[in-house]
Formats: structure tokens, C-alpha cells, sequence
């Protein structure tokens, strides 16, 4: 039997995260920067990305900064030429947590919005996959870890774009799960519950809503985005290298109701 690496130190481990400049990305990058991990965190602006990169570098550890519109498949192939030069064509681990999220019913949506929904969440997401697999499998081990949400697996009216998105985001994970096993690559997903914050605005403004929300959490509050993190780390570190094709769920025990 052999014994398992420590599971949390990164030191030499290289990571993107897509989406790394707020919310749970950001609390994503802060965890792995502090682990020893040299990070990079994309957002469409270059400007923002910049600026966040430099206070988690501050705070945490080394974090540098790119641009990338999931929108755009030229964007995403410009970023996998920006990483491969970056951490000299070895990439170990692959975080997308972009994503948008549009509240609406069907008869009011138009094939516009549908499209663009669609375009980041699962097509971007496709495109990110394709362009970071040569990166991972020349580390020698790699992790993809999606952002998915419970959306994926449960739903409410008015969320036919954003949750038909996500459903066909954990589908993916498990797909590329199977595919890319032989190379030493895991595939797994993270299905947050509502985390505080600003997709989450619309709702915690809202104190009718709120409420509402809380009273489906068994645990009785919204979370933080640091409680995502921590199932990154796992994920993401080569201690879980049994694990893929999963879904964890950090949702306040949301869906075991």
C-alpha cells in the first residue's frame, strides 16, 4: 500500500481559474495561492483580473492575471497559448467557474438570451476543456473541476436557460471523466447551493425571498464562497486522484430534502 500525499500542499503545482477575480472563484485561487500553488485567474476585463491578481499575490501567494471571454472561442484558445507559455506547457490544474445566470420563464425568453446563457455556460465550458487537455495531460497528473450548481440537478420556474445549462455542464463532467481517465486526468464537478454572493443579490436584497430561500437549507443560512473552496482543495489535490466524474454538493443540505 502506498502512503498518500499530503493533501492540501501544492507547492510546484501550477492552476487556472476561470472566473478567479470574484465570488467563488476568487475564494478558489485565494485557497490554492495559500497552499503553494502558482495561479492564474482570468475575467473578461484584463483590468480587474490584474488588480485582484495583485491582492491575492499580496495576501495569499503567487497569483498572475489574463483576460478571457468564455464567449469567445478565439478568446479561449488565446488563453491556452497565454498558459502554455506561462507554466512552460504543463497545466495540473483546470478551474472553470465562469458562468451567467438569467431569471426568466420560457415564454419570455428569446433565442438571444437562450443562445447566451448557453454560450458561456456550456459551449464556453466545452471550448475550455478542449483547450486546456494538452496542458493536463503533459503535467503528468491533472484535475478539471467545474462549477456546476444545484441547478443541475434540481430547478425552479423561471430557470430554464441557467439550469439547462448546468445540466448539461455536470454531463459533461462525467463524460470527460471517463475519456480522460486513462491520462491521469480527474474530472469532477462542484454544485454550489446559494452562496453568498453577487449572482446571489437579487435574493438576499430581497428579504421575502430570502427567507424563502433559507427555509429550503436545512442548515438554515446562505453560504460563504471560502465553504466552496474547501471541496476545491480536495478535488483538486492528488490525494483525490480516486476520485472523478463526481458532483460534490456544497448546498446547506438542499437537495438531500
Amino acid at each position: 500500500m502506498t502512503s498518500s500525499p499530503l493533501p492540501f500542499d501544492f507547492s510546484g503545482s501550477t492552476a487556472l481559474v476561470v472566473g478567479g477575480a470574484a465570488g467563488i472563484g476568487r475564494a478558489m485561487a485565494e485557497a490554492l495561492a495559500r497552499h503553494g500553488a502558482a495561479v492564474c485567474i482570468t475575467a473578461r476585463s484584463d483590468d480587474k483580473a490584474a488588480a485582484v491578481a495583485e491582492e491575492i499575490s499580496t495576501a495569499c501567494g503567487m497569483c498572475r492575471s489574463c483576460a478571457c471571454d468564455f464567449a469567445s472561442e478565439e478568446s479561449v484558445r488565446a488563453l491556452s497559448a497565454t498558459i502554455d507559455q506561462m507554466f512552460d506547457g504543463k497545466l495540473n490544474i483546470a478551474i472553470n467557474s465562469a458562468g451567467i445566470n438569467v431569471r426568466n420563464r420560457i415564454e419570455n425568453i428569446s433565442l438571444d438570451e437562450w443562445t447566451s446563457i448557453q454560450r458561456v455556460n456550456s459551449t464556453g465550458a466545452f471550448l475550455f476543456a478542449r483547450e486546456m487537455y494538452p496542458l493536463l495531460k503533459a503535467a503528468g497528473w491533472g484535475r478539471l473541476i467545474h462549477v456546476t450548481s444545484i441547478f443541475s440537478s434540481r430547478s425552479f420556474a423561471g430557470r430554464t436557460s441557467y439550469a439547462s445549462s448546468k445540466g448539461a455542464l455536470l454531463q459533461l463532467t462525467r463524460t470527460l471523466a471517463i475519456e480522460w481517465a486513462p491520462e491521469h486526468i480527474t474530472v469532477n464537478a462542484i454544485s454550489p447551493g446559494p452562496i453568498l454572493t453577487e449572482m446571489m443579490k437579487p435574493v438576499v436584497n430581497d428579504p421575502a425571498r430570502a427567507g424563502q430561500f433559507r427555509a429550503r437549507i436545512p442548515l438554515g443560512r446562505f453560504g460563504e464562497p471560502w465553504e466552496v473552496a474547501t471541496a476545491c482543495l480536495f478535488l483538486a489535490s492528488r490525494a483525490s486522484s480516486f476520485v472523478t466524474g463526481a458532483d460534490i454538493l456544497v448546498d446547506g443540505g438542499w437537495t438531500a430534502t
